[in-house]
């Protein structure tokens, strides 16, 4: 299952179970959900090792979640925002903001951080 369309609300693969879906439709982060899409990213990077370019068709839906996701993480720091994620507290979530840049820019780079790193 590709799970950068699956998380991607404008691809017919989009599904109600992603983990953009759930994060956006019950304001839950999803730690299985996310790992998936995690995973993802790590085999793609693999995929395209070596080559100078991840095509558009990869790179425009990632860039799309990530922007979404960090926007809406901004959004429930804003008590002004309706926008809260309900399950975790307030350190979880830094956490894994700080994980959700790190593997996306990772991804972005080519160059993704060492899973030890990350605490696989």
């Amino acid at each position: 299952m590709n799970e950068i369309n699956r998380n991607f609300a404008w691809s017919n693969d989009y599904s109600e179970g992603s983990f953009v879906a759930i994060f956006h439709e019950n304001q839950a982060w999803d730690d299985d959900e996310y790992y998936k899409l995690e995973n993802y990213l790590y085999d793609e990077c693999e995929r395209h090792s070596g080559q100078s370019v991840i095509p558009r068709e990869v790179v425009w839906p990632a860039m799309r979640i990530y922007s979404y996701l960090s926007q809406s993480i901004g959004c429930h720091f804003d008590k002004d925002d309706g926008f809260e994620i309900k399950n975790i507290n307030r350190d979880q979530l830094y956490q894994r903001r700080e994980r959700l840049q790190l593997i996306f820019e990772g991804f972005f780079k080519g160059q993704m951080p060492n899973k030890e790193y990350l605490g696989y």
